[in-house]
């Protein structure tokens, strides 16, 4: 994608460093690149690359970090069989923000490991649009996402006009990787460190700084493996271990599909996730491009750009697995990740969407973890499900499932919603709202410790933002998200 250079951002950022009492050096000429010389069978790893999908790009994610949603996302993502998330960091928000993306970090690796998932941390990116330098500002307003533009508000990072302007920014690119990495020496959450991807040894500055980046790492006396895409980029010669990527029909793999880790795959022109399943796992390690789909635009196609944008949604998303309220694009697609052993006892609700208020037009039916999502009043984002063109106005949902309490006694059920809620437990309705209620609501049913008991909730979304959260306080417990069991 073109990208526009700002003119004024050495200005600021030199500015900004000068405030901050660091020193500029002239960064060293490039000596010889070491081989890769870490061996490690990656054969584990069924990862996704991981974007909130409430973010645009990869900088809202950590400037604006959401525990909630990070850690709802990663449940969903454990739940459906990922073990391990490729994850995107960027330079500008440790320049505005070190000791709040040190803290975020931090809570997002304890989140995954919560789950059982280990996480790879990306420090640079060769890929999309210049960062604008109101970044750095406080109060800085995201733009919202493009409709019919793939990756529509993707950053760089730190962007073409830092990396021409190198040795003046050269020490405080070297505190961003060694303050993350120090933080976090020799961390078991973490799988791997990545400091660039999909680097093009012909943007200036760059193999100054995918050189560089490697020895910081290592300076640190991190343990931890260090890499940069390879195989067609020019991060091999900077890497401990290679890695690569594949989005073409024939999965073909590395020379070392063992030692080597498939780091981006699976895009729906050429590629599937049932093909990915079946040409990759067991025989290499991969991860997807993306878990969910979202706000950063990735279901539209390569190709699709400001200036020829999509006219429409696509009935197959381009990429993305998993949509905000937790229900896959395809139920295939998880069937052929987990087995159809292990998806059969899946602990989620049955759900349906519907084209209308009154539930009679079904679009789709899936399942989801849990009920408990937040859609803004956008278009594209703002419905539940694209793919089926369902709008982001007037629609109805159902979810059916089962609960089982850990004791006997009277459970509590509440939930906060936009719209009409109805909740019915094993035959008994708790809570009835035939209007808007965006105030709480509770009812209450009294369960037998262990027996599974049928639950329906039905719900209508009228206009404006989306959004509806159904928790419980099972008997004698804590006030918590309501989880189905796993019930036929």
């Amino acid at each position: 994608m073109t990208t526009k250079i700002q003119p004024c951002f050495v200005l600021l950022t030199s500015l900004l460093l000068a405030s901050a009492g660091v020193s500029i050096t002239q960064a060293e000429p490039a000596a010889p690149p070491p081989a890769a010389r870490y061996q490690a069978d990656w054969r584990w790893v069924h990862g996704a690359v991981f974007v909130p999908t409430s973010a645009v790009n990869e900088a809202q994610q950590w400037d604006e970090y959401d525990p909630v949603i990070n850690d709802r996302e990663l449940h969903y993502a454990s739940l459906y069989g990922i073990n391990c998330v490729r994850v995107y960091l960027h330079y500008f928000i440790y320049l505005k923000k070190p000791a709040a993306l040190l803290k975020n970090l931090e809570d997002f690796l304890t989140r995954a490991d919560k789950y059982g998932i280990k996480v790879e941390f990306v420090f640079f990116d060769d890929c999309w649009n210049e960062p604008s330098p109101d970044l750095l500002k406080a109060g800085y307003h995201y733009p919202n996402p493009v409709f019919g533009v793939h990756n529509s508000r993707w950053l760089l990072s730190p962007g073409h006009d830092i990396l021409s302007h190198y040795a003046e920014h050269r020490e405080r690119l070297k505190a961003y990787v060694q303050d993350i990495v120090k933080a976090h020496l020799n961390d078991p959450r973490i799988a791997f460190w990545e400091t660039y991807n999909e680097p093009h040894d012909k943007t200036p500055g760059l193999l100054s700084l995918i050189k560089d980046a490697q020895e910081w790492v290592h300076e640190t006396g991190s343990k931890i493996p260090v890499t940069a895409t390879g195989s067609g980029f020019c991060g091999d010669p900077y890497s401990d271990f290679l890695t690569w990527h594949n989005y073409s029909h024939d999965y073909k793999t590395a020379a070392d599909p063992i030692h080597a880790l498939n780091t981006e795959c699976m895009c729906r022109k050429e590629q599937s996730i049932p093909g990915i399943v079946a040409h990759f796992k067991d025989q290499t390690g991969f991860m997807v491009w993306e878990f969910g789909i979202g706000r950063d635009d990735c279901r539209f196609y390569w190709g699709e750009t400001a200036a020829t944008p999509a006219a429409d949604e696509h009935d197959r998303p381009f990429h993305g697995l998993v949509y905000a309220d937790g229900h896959p694009w395809s139920t295939n697609d998880i069937q052929a990740w987990l087995g159809a052993t292990a998806y059969a006892k899946l602990p989620v609700f049955h759900v349906t969407y519907f084209r209308d208020t009154a539930f009679a037009s079904p679009a789709k039916d899936s399942i989801t973890p849990s009920i408990d999502f937040d859609l803004p009043d956008e278009i594209g984002y703002g419905s539940p499900d694209t793919s089926v063109h369902l709008a982001k106005n007037y629609y109805a949902i159902r979810w059916t499932g089962a609960i089982a309490a850990p004791a006997s006694g009277p459970a509590t059920f509440l939930v906060r919603s936009d719209g009409a809620v109805k909740v019915t437990v094993a035959g008994q309705t708790v809570i009835d709202h035939a209007q808007a209620a965006t105030a709480e609501s509770s009812g209450t049913a009294t369960l037998t410790a262990g027996q599974p008991v049928p639950i329906t909730v039905e719900y209508v979304h009228e206009t404006g933002p989306a959004s509806i959260h159904l928790d419980w306080t099972p008997p004698g417990g804590e006030r918590k998200i309501l989880f189905p069991v796993s019930h036929p």
